[in-house]
């Protein structure tokens, strides 16, 4: 129980580093109301590296803590 607890802390955490400079930023609506901002290949990568960062820092966390 203590193992998932400590894994979806750390998912909700993750996501919401991830999640806050998008919804920082200030819309901007070009005449169109449902226009939403692209989000171009090198965000992407710096999002999937920052997961595998953290996914990696907590296996190494558990595996010492074995």
């Amino acid at each position: 129980m203590n193992k998932i607890f400590a894994s979806l802390t750390t998912s909700g955490l993750l996501l919401a580093v991830t999640a806050l400079p998008a919804l920082a930023q200030r819309p901007r609506f070009n005449g169109n109301r449902h226009s939403v901002p692209e989000i171009d290949a090198s965000a992407g990568l710096l999002a999937i590296a920052a997961v595998l960062a953290i996914m990696a820092f907590v296996w190494e966390r558990n595996r010492r803590a074995a």
